[in-house]
C-alpha cells in the first residue's frame, strides 16, 4: 500500500470514528442502536485482529512492534497503549518517529 492509498484508508477509519463519536454523543435513541448494530462489530473485530497480529510470548514481547534489527523481538507497546483505553484514554502517549509526522486533522 503506497502512502497516498494509506491516507485515504486512514481518512475513511477516522470518519467512521468521528461519526461513532458525534451520534455517541448528540444522536438519537435510534441513531445510537444503529451505529451499535452496525459499528460494535467492526471495532470489536479490528481489536481481535490488532490483538492477533500483536500476540506475545512468555517475555512480554511480540514479532509485529519495530525492533532495532539485531534484536529478534522487542517489548510489546500495543498491549501497554490498549492497557490504558479502558481507564484514562488521555493517557495515551503521542505518536513518536515516523507517526507523529501524519498531519493531524
Amino acid at each position: 500500500m503506497n502512502h497516498v492509498l494509506a491516507q485515504a484508508f486512514i481518512d475513511t477509519v477516522t470518519a467512521r470514528l468521528d461519526h461513532y463519536d458525534h451520534t455517541a454523543q448528540h444522536g438519537t435513541i435510534t441513531a445510537l442502536e444503529q451505529t451499535a448494530r452496525s459499528g460494535i462489530p467492526v471495532l470489536t473485530a479490528a481489536l481481535r485482529t490488532l490483538l492477533a497480529q500483536h500476540e506475545i510470548d512468555s517475555h512480554g514481547q511480540c514479532d509485529a512492534c519495530p525492533r532495532p534489527r539485531w534484536r529478534r523481538r522487542t517489548p510489546c507497546r500495543i498491549l501497554h497503549h490498549l492497557n490504558l483505553l479502558p481507564t484514562d484514554p488521555t493517557l495515551l502517549v503521542p505518536a513518536t518517529g515516523r507517526h507523529a509526522l501524519r498531519p493531524r486533522s
